[in-house]
Formats: structure tokens, C-alpha cells, sequence
């Protein structure tokens, strides 16, 4: 029998290959007949070694290749093609993958057949809330709704973080309030940077200095300021461009997707866009790009720029 498992989601892909390879050393006592493949080294010959061995003491064999389609080399990959249809009936053998491999090769096409390959897709919406009520129930804890929704805007869809927090959470509660998630848990995206991006969006001038202010009271350097201002407008330059495209029906997991920003991002910005107009950020965008290029070429002083930039985008925006 041959498996495939690939994807970009890592830690169900890693989950499932722990729980194959528990229920087969469970039923073989003991992993003499387990063999790992690294499919970046290893060679032909060892993979064909490793596939033909026979079983000791067993009726089975459990052999796992490890990114063999991404990482191997052309000739092995395409030798394989060709060799898997040998492999006897008294081995497993699991072709994993962590990521996406090139879906035009051979082997990959091949080894993509249905029930025996799955792919292991990042989760998103109810699928996502649905597995963090299971791993938080695992835990022997509950999460309240609204923290549920936090936690997930919070850190999205890495499931490998998200693991962690959940036991964190648990440890200290079981019962997971908003206020915990709040508490324990740190959104991945320094959150004064949209305090500054809402300030400036509600035209508060007093507001906005006093943000940029505690960013630098917080040992933020100047550059870095801007270059976060800077990238938040073109996220929000993207944004306005998706939404137009979708009818103004924009999600947030959509967004996300899309442009590739993680969730608590997506939520930020597109709140933030809704007071915007896609010609008035453009401008703002070249206003931008004229500060930057006046500091790294020393024609005024980063902190004072940052200063007039905020008088600026508060007057104008």
C-alpha cells in the first residue's frame, strides 16, 4: 500500500504521521520494522533497500519518505515513478510532504489518488473553530465564543502556535474568558501600530502624536515606524482593490488569503479601509514613499519627518 500525505498545514500533517506510526509500533511491538527516509539525502538505492526489506518478525513493514517531491533530486524522483508500482504487499510506504510539491511531475500525479492521498489544507472559518474547541476540550477546558473568535484573530490559522497557547490557556483556566485570551496571549502584530493607524484614519491629530510618542517611549526606532505606516497602506491599498472586485463584500479570511496577511491583520485593515477612498490612499501612498526617500537620503531628521508626516495624513487623509 502506498500513502501520500502533503500540504501547507504541518502540524495535522506531523499529528497524522504520530498517530500512524503509534498504532503501527502499538500493533508490531516495538518500530524494528519502522524505517524514516530523508528524502533530501537519501539515494535511490537506500529508498529501494528500505521499500524492499521484508518485515521481521511481522506481517508488515511501515516505511515514511520525507519530502522526497520538494527536496530530491530530479533522477530519484523520477526513478520512483516508475519503482513504487514494485513495492510488495507486505510494506506501507508513506510519501509526506510538508508543503505543496509541483503537482505537473509524474510521481505526484501518481501517487494523488483518491482515499489513499490527502492533503493537509490550512484550516479557516467554522473548520478552524471547530478544531480549537476540540484541542481545547482535549485540555480539559472550554472556550467562551468571543474568546474563541479572539484567540483565532489572534494568532489564525498556525496550528503549531496555536497548540501552545491552547495548553498555556488551559493551564491557567478551564474556562477561557476573552479577557484570558487578552492577558496571555500576544497577536502576532504590535497592535500600537493600528492604535497610530486609527488615530490618523479618524483625523485626531492630538490622538496620533500621542501613539507615535509611546512607540517611541517603547524603544521603536524611526525607520522601523514608517516602514510599518508604509506597509499598513499598502495593505490597505490591496485592500480597497479586493474589495471593489468582490462587490464591497470583502471577509476578512478572504483578505487574508488573498494578500497573504494573517487574520488579525486582515480584521484590522479592512476596518481600516472603510474610511478611505482608493484615490485618497494613493495619494497617501506617494506622500509616503517621498518621506522615506527624504530620510534615507538625509534631507531631514527621521523623528522630526515622522512628526510632520502625522500633521500631514491627519489634515489630508
Amino acid at each position: 500500500m502506498i500513502l501520500f500525505f502533503y500540504g501547507e498545514d504541518t502540524y495535522r500533517l506531523n499529528q497524522k504521521l504520530r498517530e500512524l506510526k503509534e498504532k503501527f509500533i502499538s500493533a508490531s511491538l516495538g518500530d524494528t520494522n519502522l524505517s524514516i527516509v530523508d528524502g533530501k539525502t537519501a539515494t535511490f538505492d537506500e529508498i529501494v533497500r528500505q521499500i524492499l526489506a521484508m518485515p521481521f518478525l511481522s506481517k508488515k513493514r511501515l516505511v515514511i519518505i520525507k519530502n522526497l517531491l520538494s527536496e530530491g533530486k530530479k533522477e530519484i524522483i523520477d526513478k520512483m515513478t516508475d519503482f513504487i508500482l514494485k513495492t510488495p504487499e507486505a510494506t506501507v510506504v508513506v510519501f509526506a510532504e510538508e508543503g505543496v510539491p509541483d503537482r505537473r511531475t509524474s510521481l505526484f500525479k501518481k501517487l494523488n489518488r483518491p482515499k489513499l492521498a490527502q492533503e493537509f489544507k490550512p484550516l479557516e472559518n467554522e473548520a478552524l473553530r471547530r478544531w480549537v474547541r476540540s484541542e481545547m476540550e482535549k485540555a480539559g477546558a472550554a472556550i467562551e465564543p468571543a474568546a474563541l473568535t479572539k484567540l483565532i484573530d489572534y494568532v489564525g490559522s498556525d496550528l503549531w502556535r496555536m497548540s501552545n497557547e491552547i495548553k498555556k490557556l488551559a493551564s491557567y483556566s478551564k474556562n477561557i474568558k476573552e479577557e484570558n485570551i487578552e492577558l496571555l496571549v500576544q497577536p502576532q502584530i504590535h497592535s500600537n501600530i493600528f492604535d497610530l493607524m486609527d488615530a490618523i484614519a479618524s483625523r485626531n491629530l492630538g490622538k496620533s502624536m500621542k501613539e507615535l510618542y509611546q512607540l517611541f517611549n517603547d524603544g521603536k526606532a524611526e525607520q522601523y515606524i514608517l516602514s510599518m505606516i508604509v506597509l499598513e497602506y499598502r495593505n490597505l491599498l490591496i485592500t480597497k482593490d479586493f474589495d471593489r472586485r468582490a462587490g464591497n463584500g470583502l471577509s476578512k479570511w478572504t483578505l487574508a488569503k488573498k494578500a497573504g496577511l494573517h487574520p488579525y491583520v486582515a480584521q484590522k485593515t479592512l476596518s481600516l479601509a472603510t474610511k478611505y477612498e482608493l484615490e485618497d490612499l494613493k495619494k497617501i501612498y506617494g506622500t509616503l514613499l517621498n518621506f522615506d526617500h527624504k530620510i534615507k537620503t538625509g534631507k531631514i531628521e527621521p523623528k522630526v519627518a515622522l512628526e510632520l508626516l502625522i500633521f500631514k495624513l491627519t489634515a489630508t487623509n
